[in-house]
């Protein structure tokens, strides 16, 4: 996975602990807070990168669509 400045990555795949992997800049994460907050999904800060984790793809594509309602670069491998 690799980051882009200005958007989210996320990822098909699992982590070995069974979750779908979310990776965003501090930037995108201000613009997402609240429907981040709405779906409740693990949230980890690590310097000027937010992490979201979590087991359902359902709640992680919905927060991919608000990403591109709201014009951030969302990008999908």
């Amino acid at each position: 996975m690799v980051r882009v400045r200005g958007g989210l990555n996320v990822s098909r795949r699992k982590d070995p602990e069974g979750n779908y992997v979310m990776v965003m800049d501090m930037d995108s994460y201000e613009l997402l807070k609240s429907s981040i907050s709405k779906l409740g999904v693990n949230v980890e800060f690590m310097g000027n990168l937010v992490i979201i984790r979590d087991k359902s793809w359902s709640r992680i594509n919905k927060l991919i669509n608000t990403a591109r309602e709201l014009s951030i670069n969302v990008n999908e491998d």
